[in-house]
């Protein structure tokens, strides 16, 4: 029988799987660019979901597409969906929110430089 399991660099990254997201905590603690980039695109993955699952809310309860089984079908497109849209680009808030985080690092550098050089004035 065939051996069907990928190798990890094959392997489809699962923005919302809960075993990578601790992974990524865990790769994020060095502040690591890449680790921060995979955050923020995880970040926009859950927002975008969180939309698409709210689109797909019926207007209408009893409808064809309001039975538990379409709802089941939907939220697992709806994840694919803010994944593969996060994975794609998204639509610019990991962007922003890596923007965001180099503008914070480089005030609190900034910041650091400025108090060490006033501690060492005499």
């Amino acid at each position: 029988m065939a051996d069907l399991r990928l190798d990890p660099a094959q392997r489809p990254a699962d923005l919302l799987d809960p075993r990578q997201i601790a992974a990524l905590r865990r790769a994020a603690a060095d502040q690591s660019p890449a680790a921060l980039k995979a955050v923020a695109q995880q970040f926009e993955a859950i927002l975008l979901t969180q939309m698409l699952q709210q689109m797909h809310k019926p207007m209408m309860p009893g409808g064809l597409f309001d039975s538990p089984e379409a709802q089941t079908w939907n939220s697992m497109v709806d994840q694919r969906m803010g994944e593969q849209l996060a994975k794609a680009g998204g639509i610019g808030i990991a962007d922003a929110l890596l923007r965001q985080i180099e503008a914070s690092r480089a005030a609190a550098s900034g910041a650091q430089v400025g108090a060490a050089s006033a501690v060492t004035r005499p």
